[in-house]
């Protein structure tokens, strides 16, 4: 017998092994264990189903209530609103930082060019839940008011509702993401005028885009819509970004007593 025959011989073994498994003892091949499968049905995001290309709704509540949970920690969001007219812009952006321990602080600021021209230029909101502070500016940089307040002033809390707004009762297109999903809309409810605290009208050809992560958070949202500002057409643009959960620090404002 050739020298070479054994490591032939072994060598076929191997390969065997490899598609089928060795025999065990009696002449019982052992069968290889494979993982198991994900359902296709299964969510790709909580409240968000795994119907890619096909519109479907969303279950509003439990994404909200993820999103929620995860924000739990702390995080960082920042809003833009966007109003172009025919030769001018207003733009109105918030920062919002809101630590673990519930301590927030919030900054509004707003630049218009146009018609839209708001009272307030700056406002600026502290509160670790125990004494809620605020101070406003003018246009041109004046202190309006500083002091302690009851509550949050109304323009601190509507916006937040733009989520639940754009999610109940509208209809999406479900994209896969590497972490997540990318919902498209394909159908919205009718939004109030009262989506951007301005004189601005009724929107309309609404489009809505949110990117969740697999865990549920809301990590951006973008709005387009037109409508007008004392007859004029005008277009609409509202974007969410969220950043820096469960490592966002809110220190006390010199300014706050």
């Amino acid at each position: 017998m050739s020298r070479h025959r054994p490591l032939v011989v072994l060598l076929s073994l191997v390969l065997l092994a490899g598609c089928g498994g060795f025999a065990a003892p009696g002449g019982t091949t052992t069968e290889t264990l494979t993982p198991a499968s994900v359902p296709e049905d299964a969510p790709v995001a909580p409240g968000v189903p795994a119907t890619e290309g096909e519109p479907t709704a969303i279950d509003a509540d439990r994404l909200l209530a993820a999103d929620a949970s995860g924000r739990s920690a702390g995080y960082h969001l920042t809003r833009t609103v966007t109003i172009r007219g025919t030769n001018w812009t207003t733009r109105i952006h918030r920062d919002r930082r809101v630590a673990a321990d519930g301590t927030l602080f919030e900054r509004v600021e707003i630049n218009s060019s146009g018609p839209l021209s708001p009272a307030i230029g700056r406002s600026e909101l502290w509160t670790n839940g125990s004494g809620t502070y605020v101070r406003t500016f003018d246009a041109s940089g004046n202190r309006i008011e500083q002091g302690q307040f009851p509550s949050a002033p109304s323009h601190f809390q509507r916006w937040l509702m733009l989520r639940e707004q754009v999610l109940e009762g509208g209809t999406y297109r479900v994209e896969s993401a590497a972490d997540g999903a990318v919902l498209r809309s394909t159908e919205l409810p009718t939004l109030p005028a009262t989506l951007v605290p301005l004189s601005v009208r009724e929107p309309r050809n609404v489009t809505a885009r949110l990117d969740v992560t697999e865990t549920g958070l809301i990590r951006s949202v973008r709005v387009r819509y037109d409508t007008t500002v004392r007859g004029e057409p005008v277009r609409v643009e509202i974007r969410h970004r969220l950043r820096a959960v469960g490592t966002t620090r809110v220190d006390r404002p010199v300014w706050v007593a």
